[in-house]
This record gives C-alpha cells, structure tokens and sequence, in this order.
C-alpha cells in the first residue's frame, strides 16, 4: 500500500477523522442551537401577538411588532453578500410591511371605524402568515375571531385613538383650541382701594 510520511492510508484517514470529527461535531452542535434559539424567538413572537391581539396598544405586542424584521429577515450568503429568505419568511415579513404602513395612515382616513377595519384584516394577514411560518394550520376567520376582549379594552384603545388624532390635528393648525373662559374676576371699587392703601403703606 502507498504510504505518505511513513503512515499508511487507513492510518491518514483514521487520524483524519479523529482531528476533524470533534470539529465537525462542534460545528453542527452550534447550528442546531442557532436553529433552535431561531425558532424559539419566531414563536414568542407568535405567541405575543397571538395572546395580545385584543389589546394591540399593548407594551409586549408593540416590542414583538418590531421584532419581526430581525427574527424573519432571512439568511446572508457571505459568498455573495446576498440575503436569502424563504417564502415564508418573505410571506411574513410582507405582511409586517403592509400593517405598519397602514398603522401610520390614520390621518388619511376620515372615519376612524374604516381605519380599525382595515387593521383587523391587515393585521390578520399578518397572524396567519406567522402561523404559516411556524407550521400552524389556523384559517383567517379563526385569527381574527377566536378571541376574547372585554368591551373596556375596546373602548379605551377607540378612546385613545380619538385623542391621538384630535391632538393631531390641534398641533398641524388644522383644527383650531377650543378656549371658553367661564369666569373673569373683576376687582370691585373698594378692593381698588384698599390695594392702593396696602401699596402706599408699604412705601
């Protein structure tokens, strides 16, 4: 048998595999934990938005909102400098897009209610894509429907959206500061001069 450096060819290959096995070992351990750390975002995530759906003013469902351009941006190819992204990704990412635009159009829409209809469907787009993602078989009607919400919570997010848009339009100068003055004090003769006595007592 051939020999090199004095080892034979089944010794080369067994000293091979005992100095790139632990290596390759290491290696693949790392990406099924970056696999797993993925995943595991992408379904807090999903389970954020799916838990505060009713409550979309929420601190937790704004944070995870904006999460999802990191967690779904997809992969780089270093070769090419490239990024690479699965359609399913690209589904959410899309959806993501599309609900924020709108989310800052509320000015564009003179009745509030048409406003809060189209972000119940954008924003339904948006849940299904992210089931989608992470292999979820949920229908649109069961995202959108399938959820509790007190009236008060409703209410207050309506409320607070009113105020947004009315403080809105009060700092463009589109509308103008209601001002009613209910009460002018006036001062009567003898508080007159009773204060021009107080005044020249002092001097």
């Amino acid at each position: 048998m051939n020999a090199i450096f004095g080892m034979e060819s089944k010794d080369i290959i067994m000293t091979a595999a005992v100095i790139i096995g632990p290596i390759l070992a290491v290696q693949t351990q790392k990406l099924l934990e970056q696999f797993r750390e993925r995943k595991n975002q992408r379904l807090s995530i999903f389970r954020i938005l799916m838990s505060t759906r009713a409550q979309r003013l929420h601190r937790e469902h704004v944070q995870a909102l904006n999460m999802i351009d990191i967690e779904f941006y997809g992969r780089k190819i270093p070769l090419f400098k490239i990024k690479y992204q699965t359609k399913r990704e690209q589904a959410v990412t899309h959806a993501w897009k599309s609900y924020n635009s709108h989310l800052n159009k509320l000015q564009d829409y003179p009745d509030i209610n048409i406003w809060f209809s189209k972000s119940d469907d954008l924003f339904t787009d948006l849940l299904y894509a992210l089931s989608q993602a992470m292999n979820y078989d949920f229908d649109k009607v069961q995202l959108q429907r399938d959820c509790y919400s007190p009236i008060a919570h409703g209410d207050q997010e309506a409320t607070q959206a009113n105020i947004l848009k009315g403080l809105e339009k009060v700092l463009s100068g589109e509308n103008p500061l209601p001002m009613h003055i209910t009460n002018i004090p006036v001062n009567t003769p003898s508080e007159s001069f009773q204060g021009d006595n107080q005044e020249m007592n002092k001097n």
